[in-house]
């Protein structure tokens, strides 16, 4: 293949996930202009990211509205995995492979969270009385407010909200004594309302949907406040993570990091700091149903995920990731993600999930399909235009590198970003390095775009190399 004049331009590294806050031509090379279900863990080679699977072949009787881990003493029988759906707190038995019920009869479509303390688990949805277990009885908490919902155990009390703007809390290592004295408002009146409590670091976050409030002391002697953001809040008592030394939130106005000092948004951050925002697709979220959106860790890959509805969805249909090695978005489908945990089972770290729409509880980071299903990923590059998009060019080979014994993804491109995608036969295909003949290959730019589909297999590609010379 006689390439001679022509010159070449090469992407080797997709690290830097997904970025739309700029024109297709103007993203960097290590940029993607639109992806999904792909992801990077080593530089120079981008992939399908895993699937997931069931736990429970049995769905509980509507979507989970609560997923805890409970560990309470030594013993795999003491490493309890809790989940709340339909009204009903229950826990997986390992032996039987099947759900048993703690608690039924509960309100069934509210949100309940748990806290583990001392001597048991307590559970609160806001609706119905505060409930406790030890791993064998369930019972009230006695004393704790009727209306309390997202339990914490900050400074060994148990803390919770109780209205819009009051959050109460019991006396140290006493979760069933709550002195009238221990109560805090918090901006009462302004219109907004409290959405969820998060231990940081020696303080606690106090959440509202449009502010954010830092809770810090030991006891009522030194226990202070201070309104520390003004313009956003969280969205839902699920919608903020901690992994510090950062917390971060899901926003009705974006995704956020607060740092003790300020919040900056990750999915549109400003020009100056150098990073891939995501702000077309932010827009794309269905704004109004956010209050069970979810921020979670993914601690196998160190990634962020914030489980959000996507379009006219009412339920988290879209995760979109931010991998904190790398600083990058990426965007996952096919994961109904709500809640998310890290689960220790007494033999390994788990990551899982309650499923948003129905009963199921989903083990994250299994296999190559999505609960059965196939998992449709692609990969959509830049407008390679060798710097000069004015400049009228002819594409005629692209080659490009595969990972040894890994299935093929789908190579296609389309011309001056406009059209549909056309997908060559390759020339050839050596040494795991495919060529392919571009005919009609006149051009301002070349955008190249990989797919994958096939159930439980993988993809990977290290490179892709545009061969053009200009006319």
């Amino acid at each position: 293949m006689n390439l001679s004049g022509y010159s070449s331009e090469i992407i080797t590294d997709f690290s830097a996930g997904m970025n739309d806050k700029f024109e297709p031509n103007l993203v960097k090379n290590n940029q993607a202009v639109d992806l999904q279900n792909v992801m990077v863990t080593i530089i120079g080679r981008i992939k399908k990211r895993p699937g997931c699977s069931k736990l429970n072949t049995t769905a509980l009787g509507g979507a989970i509205l609560g997923l805890h881990g409970y560990h309470y003493g030594t013993g795999l029988s003491t490493h309890k995995l809790i989940a709340a759906a339909n009204g009903v707190v229950a826990y997986w038995d390992t032996g039987t492979s099947a759900f048993v019920n703690i608690k039924t009869g509960l309100n069934a479509t509210a949100q309940v969270l748990f806290a583990t303390c001392v001597n048991y688990l307590v559970y609160m949805n806001g609706m119905d009385a505060p409930r406790k277990w030890d791993g064998t009885t369930d019972s009230a908490l006695s004393n704790a407010p009727a209306t309390g919902k997202c339990p914490v155990l900050y400074k060994e009390k148990l803390f919770c909200i109780v209205d819009e703007d009051t959050i109460n809390w019991s006396d140290s290592f006493a979760p069933e004594t709550w002195p009238g004295v221990n109560t805090k408002d918090f901006d009462r009146g302004d219109g907004d309302e409290l959405s969820g409590l998060f231990p940081y670091m020696q303080d606690l976050i106090v959440s509202k949907k449009r502010s954010l409030h830092v809770f810090k002391g030991s006891s009522l002697d030194d226990f202070r406040s201070a309104r520390v953001e003004d313009k956003h809040g969280v969205a839902g008592p699920l919608a903020g993570v901690v992994v510090e030394p950062y917390f971060y939130y899901i926003s009705e106005d974006g995704i956020f990091r607060w740092d003790t000092m300020k919040s900056f948004c990750l999915t549109d951050p400003p020009l100056s700091s150098g990073l891939p925002g995501i702000p077309t697709l932010w827009a794309t979220v269905n704004k109004l149903s956010l209050a069970k959106s979810t921020a979670g860790y993914n601690k196998a890959y160190n990634q962020l995920w914030f489980c959000v509805p996507e379009g006219s969805a009412t339920t988290n249909n879209m995760v979109l990731v931010y991998d904190l090695n790398f600083n990058s978005w990426w965007v996952f489908r096919g994961i109904p993600a709500y809640g998310m945990i890290q689960y220790n089972n007494g033999s390994t770290i788990k990551t899982y999930a309650g499923h948003s729409s129905s009963g199921y509880l989903i083990e994250i980071n299994t296999g190559f399909n999505d609960m059965g299903a196939a998992i449709s990923s692609y990969w959509t590059g830049r407008n390679l235009d060798g710097g000069d998009p004015e400049q009228d060019k002819r594409v005629r080979v692209v080659a490009l590198l595969d990972a040894n014994g890994l299935n093929d993804a789908t190579f296609s491109y389309r011309l001056d970003n406009a059209g549909s995608y056309t997908s060559p036969t390759a020339l050839s295909d050596s040494n795991d390095v495919r060529h392919y003949n571009i005919t009609n290959g006149r051009c301002n730019s070349f955008q190249p775009k990989l797919s994958h589909s096939t159930i439980d297999k993988d993809f990977s590609c290290s490179g892709i190399k545009v061969f053009w010379k200009p006319l």
